[in-house]
C-alpha cells in the first residue's frame, strides 16, 4: 500500500488547471484557488494576491508557473513519496511565489523553481537553514548566483572561460570583489590566504626625509640593507588573484571553492537529483 499522503494529487491537479485554458482572467482566479486551498495560510494569502497580482496578463509569473508544473509533474513521476501537503513545501511554494513577482532575472527564476521541487521531497533542510537560503536567494543578485556556481564548478572552466565571465576592468574590478566578499561573508565559498613581505612604507618616508635634511650616515647608500625595514602582511585573495591562481594552475588542478555550507546551498537551489540522503 502506498504511503504517498492522502491529499498529494490535489495540489498538482490545481496547478494544472492553472493553464487549462487560454482565458486568463480564469487561469487567475484558479491560482488564488490553488493559495485558498493551503491551510491556515489560505485565505491571507489570496487577499495578498489581489492587492499585489492585480494583473492576469502577467506572462513572466505565468511562464514561471507553467515550467513549474511540469517540473512538479515529472518530479512527482520519478518519487513515489513527494509531498504536496507538507508545511514545508507550501510555505516555499507561496514564499518561492512572492520573490519570483519581485525578479525577471532567470537564473533567480531557475533557482527558486528547483528549490521548490527540492521542498517536495522529504529529506528539506531544517526550517531555519531553509529560511535562511530563501533570504539569500532572495538578496543576491543573478551575479552572486552566477559567480557561486563557478566557483562551485570551477574545474569546469578553463582560465581563458574564467576571464570571459570575470571581465575585469575599473569599472567592474570593484563589483567582483564586492561579489566574493558577499559570498565569503556568508560562509559559502572561502578565499585562500598568503603572506606578502615588503618594505615598510612609513619607514621608508622618514629614511627619505631624513636623507633630504642630510641626517644619515654617509654610508647608508652603500648599505642601506642595515636600515631598511620589511613587514609582513596577510592578503586574502582578490578576483584578479583568484584568476591568476586559476592561470597558473591550469582548469584540471582547480578545486572547489565552495564551502560544505556552500555546497548544501548549491544543492537547494539546482535541480534535485533522484536520492534520499539529507541535503
Amino acid at each position: 500500500m502506498s504511503n504517498t499522503p492522502q491529499n498529494q494529487d490535489s495540489l498538482g491537479e490545481k496547478l494544472k488547471v492553472v493553464f487549462d485554458s487560454d482565458n486568463s482572467d480564469k487561469n487567475y482566479n484558479a491560482l488564488k484557488a490553488i493559495v485558498s486551498s493551503v491551510p491556515a495560510v489560505g485565505s491571507l494569502t489570496v487577499g495578498f494576491f489581489d492587492s499585489y497580482i492585480v494583473s492576469p496578463s502577467m506572462q513572466r509569473i505565468r511562464n514561471f508557473l507553467e515550467i513549474l508544473v511540469l517540473e512538479l509533474e515529472e518530479l512527482k513521476s520519478k518519487i513515489e513519496l513527494i509531498d504536496f501537503e507538507s508545511p514545508a513545501f507550501q510555505t516555499v511554494l507561496i514564499r518561492a511565489y512572492q520573490i519570483a513577482v519581485r525578479t525577471h532575472k532567470e537564473q533567480k527564476l531557475e533557482a527558486l523553481r528547483n528549490i521548490v521541487l527540492n521542498s517536495s521531497i522529504p529529506r528539506i533542510l531544517k526550517d531555519d537553514i531553509l529560511e535562511m537560503f530563501l533570504d539569500w536567494v532572495d538578496n543576491f543578485t543573478e551575479l552572486h548566483i552566477s559567480t557561486l556556481k563557478h566557483l562551485h564548478y570551477l574545474e569546469r572552466y578553463t582560465p581563458e572561460q574564467l576571464d570571459t565571465y570575470f571581465p575585469i576592468g575599473e569599472e567592474n574590478e570593484a563589483v567582483y570583489n564586492q561579489v566574493l566578499k558577499d559570498l565569503a561573508d556568508k560562509g559559502l565559498i572561502s578565499l585562500r590566504e598568503d603572506f606578502i613581505t615588503e618594505e615598510d612604507k612609513g619607514d621608508m618616508y622618514w629614511r627619505s626625509l631624513a636623507q633630504t635634511i642630510h641626517q644619515l650616515p654617509v654610508d647608508f647608500h652603500i648599505r642601506p640593507e642595515k636600515v631598511m625595514n620589511l613587514k609582513t602582511i596577510k592578503r586574502q585573495e582578490n578576483i584578479n588573484i583568484l584568476l591568476a591562481n586559476c592561470s597558473r594552475n591550469g582548469s584540471s588542478a582547480q578545486e572547489s571553492r565552495t564551502t560544505k555550507l556552500g555546497k548544501q546551498f548549491i544543492k537547494f537551489i539546482e535541480y534535485p537529483s533522484i536520492q534520499t540522503e539529507p541535503m
